[in-house]
């Protein structure tokens, strides 16, 4: 289980989810990462950070026609993507904002169809 992602709303002093399944996934994942493991929370406005759009079409119209003809695991092509494509001074995806998440998908993608163009023969089609 990687990151958690869920919509929220500020009110007053506070910060309230307004997703209603926020709860069993947090659940899922405590269970999962075990008691007194460290974790970072980040919160920023919703329209400053990629979208959930942005990282489905990523993970699964980029990378994923990659991995499943290459046999490459995600992470790991994730991970030789990212080395070669992010911005400079940034480390994560989730860095980004919606313009520089653009700009890293179209290098993302053209690096991974000049590696291996076949790969998206059936995805293009």
């Amino acid at each position: 289980m990687s990151a958690i992602q869920f919509r929220a709303a500020v009110q007053d002093d506070g910060v309230i989810p307004m997703e209603s399944d926020y709860a069993p996934r947090l659940k899922r994942a405590a269970r999962k990462w075990g008691a007194g493991r460290a974790i970072l929370i980040r919160m920023e406005p919703e329209d400053e950070g990629i979208s959930e759009g942005q990282r489905r079409y990523y993970f699964g119209r980029v990378l994923k026609p990659f991995s499943e003809y290459t046999g490459y695991r995600m992470d790991e092509l994730h991970t030789m993507v990212k080395a070669l494509c992010i911005q400079e001074g940034k480390t994560s995806i989730t860095q980004l904002n919606q313009e520089e998440m653009r700009d890293y998908t179209e290098a993302a993608e053209h690096t991974l169809r000049e590696w291996c163009a076949d790969a998206y023969l059936l995805s293009d089609a």
